[in-house]
C-alpha cells in the first residue's frame, strides 16, 4: 500500500554535517542510549517528495520533545501552543490512538505564531511534569482568560536551557524553509521517513497513521519525565 504524497513547500538544504563526525557521535551515543533504528539519511536516492522528510528526520538528533505513550510506533509533530492546525490534529490523534494503542508521540515545541507563543511553549518545557503541563495547554485551549490558544499561562521567566531548546526545534524547520505548523514525521512502513504539514481531516490522518513503521527512528531528546 502506497503512502500518501505529502504536499510541502520550497525546499533548502540545512546546514550540512561533516559525516565522520555523525558517525562518532552515533558511535558513543550506543553505548548509552538505546538503539535507535537507522533511517535512510543519503538524499540523492530518494524520491524528491520525500527528502525533506529524510533531513528533518536526521536534524530530530538535535531536538528535544515531549515524550507521549511507550508504543513502538514513534509520530513526532512539531508544534506551536498558540497553533489552532496543531490543536485540531492533537485532538483527532487522541481518538486515533484509541484505536492504535501502539502509537507513541513526541511532542516538538516551537514559538514562532504570536507574542506569547514561546514563553507559552517554555511553561510547557519548564513545567515539572512537561506532558502534564502540554496536556494542559492542549484541552483548555481557547478558554485562558488572558489570550486566545494554547490553555497554559505564559511563563514569567523564560530560562536559559528553555530557550535554547526552542531556538533548535525552530532552526530544524528554518533550515528548511518550513514555516506551515504542524509538521508531523515518522518512519513508514516502506523504509523511508514520510512528512506532512498542515490539518488533515481525521479519517486521513488516521490511514496516514497505518504507514507509521515500529522502532526507535528519530533522535533527539526528551524534556523532563513525562506522566505514564
Amino acid at each position: 500500500m502506497t503512502v500518501p504524497t505529502p504536499s510541502l513547500g520550497a525546499l533548502m538544504l540545512r546546514t550540512l554535517r561533516y559525516p565522520y563526525l555523525m558517525l562518532v557521535l552515533l558511535l558513543t551515543l550506543s553505548i548509552v542510549a538505546p538503539v535507535v533504528f537507522a533511517a535512510q539519511t543519503d538524499t540523492a536516492t530518494v524520491p524528491k517528495n520525500r527528502q525533506v522528510a529524510v533531513r528533518l528526520m536526521a536534524d530530530l538528533t538535535d531536538a528535544s520533545w515531549i515524550k507521549d505513550g511507550n508504543g513502538s510506533q514513534i509520530v513526532y509533530m512539531f508544534f506551536d501552543p498558540n497553533c489552532p492546525y496543531c490543536h485540531a490534529v492533537f485532538d483527532s490523534f487522541m481518538k486515533i490512538r484509541k484505536d492504535m494503542p501502539n502509537l507513541q508521540f513526541r511532542w516538538v515545541p516551537v514559538g514562532m505564531l504570536t507574542p506569547t507563543s514561546t514563553t507559552k511553549a517554555a511553561a510547557i518545557i519548564q513545567a515539572k511534569d512537561p506532558l502534564k503541563a502540554f496536556y494542559e495547554s492542549e484541552n483548555n485551549y481557547g478558554f485562558l482568560d488572558s489570550g486566545n490558544g494554547g490553555g497554559i499561562e505564559p511563563a514569567k521567566h523564560v530560562t536559559a536551557k528553555a530557550s535554547a531548546m526552542l531556538l533548535e526545534n525552530l532552526s530544524i524547520l528554518q533550515g528548511d524553509n518550513l514555516y506551515a505548523i504542524p509538521i508531523i514525521l515518522f518512519q513508514a512502513d516502506d523504509g523511508l521517513p514520510f512528512s506532512f504539514s498542515g490539518a488533515r481531516p481525521e479519517s486521513q490522518l488516521r490511514a496516514i497513521l497505518k504507514h507509521v513503521a515500529k522502532g526507535n527512528f528519530g533522535g533527539g531528546k526528551a524534556v523532563g519525565s513525562p506522566s505514564p
